[in-house]
């Protein structure tokens, strides 16, 4: 038995895109982008920014929201609300809240669980899950980009060099 085959998912556990699914996508995002049910914030041109004071804030229908809960990743495109031009910062209006909301409120938060080890130097390594690293396809030949958020939240960006 060839070990390499183990993990190629069968045909039957492939999720399929049926005409159906494309059409109720098609039909949800002419009604987000027709104003139905229709957002506060559609007026909103040139507002101050509240992260780099700017005159940049204005409304915007195509904002995407993306997360990984317990292992799924949900994409949700094609959102409204408020974005600054200069900074880039975003807001979601109320509709694309609710809307998130039904896609990732009954699903708990999850995560897995690194190691945090002193590498030399007054250097920290941080060792990664295999599933993490087999799901993202991390190898040593990938560049990390890390954005501290807060004292506890930080984002890990790789890229490939």
């Amino acid at each position: 038995m060839n070990p390499k085959n183990e993990n190629v998912p069968k045909a039957a556990d492939i999720p399929t895109i049926t005409p159906e699914m494309v059409e109720e996508t098609n039909i949800e995002i002419a009604k987000r982008r027709a104003g139905i049910p229709g957002s506060p914030l559609k007026n909103i041109a040139d507002a101050p920014c509240p992260v780099c004071g700017l005159q940049s804030v204005s409304f915007v229908d195509d904002l995407v929201f993306e997360v990984v809960l317990t292992g799924e990743r949900i994409v949700i495109p094609n959102l409204s609300g408020i974005r600054c031009s200069s900074c880039g910062d975003f807001a979601f209006d109320a509709v694309s809240s609710k809307i998130i909301d039904e896609h990732t409120g009954n699903k708990p938060a999850g995560g897995y669980e690194c190691r945090i080890s002193t590498v030399g130097a007054g250097k920290l390594g941080m060792y990664f899950p295999k599933d993490v690293l087999r799901v993202m396809e991390i190898t040593k030949k990938v560049k990390a980009i890390v954005t501290p958020l807060s004292r506890r939240k930080m984002i890990v960006e790789l890229y490939p060099e």
